[in-house]
C-alpha cells in the first residue's frame, strides 16, 4: 500500500490542477462571448452608419 501522504499529496495535486483546468476553460469561455459580442456591436453600429449615410445623402 503506498504511503498516506504520497497519496494525499497526489489527489491535492489532481484537484488542483483540475480546478485551474477549469478556471482556465471558464475563463477562455468568457472571453470568447465577450468578443463575439463586441465584434457583432462593433458591426451592428457600423452597419447603422452606413444605412444612415445613405439617407442622408
Amino acid at each position: 500500500m503506498p504511503d498516506p501522504s504520497t497519496l494525499a499529496f497526489a489527489l491535492t495535486y489532481t484537484g488542483t490542477l483540475t480546478v485551474a483546468l477549469l478556471m482556465f476553460l471558464g475563463q477562455f469561455a468568457v472571453f470568447t462571448v465577450l468578443l463575439t459580442l463586441v465584434g457583432t456591436g462593433r458591426l451592428m453600429v457600423i452597419s447603422m452608419r452606413a444605412l444612415q449615410r445613405q439617407r442622408s445623402d
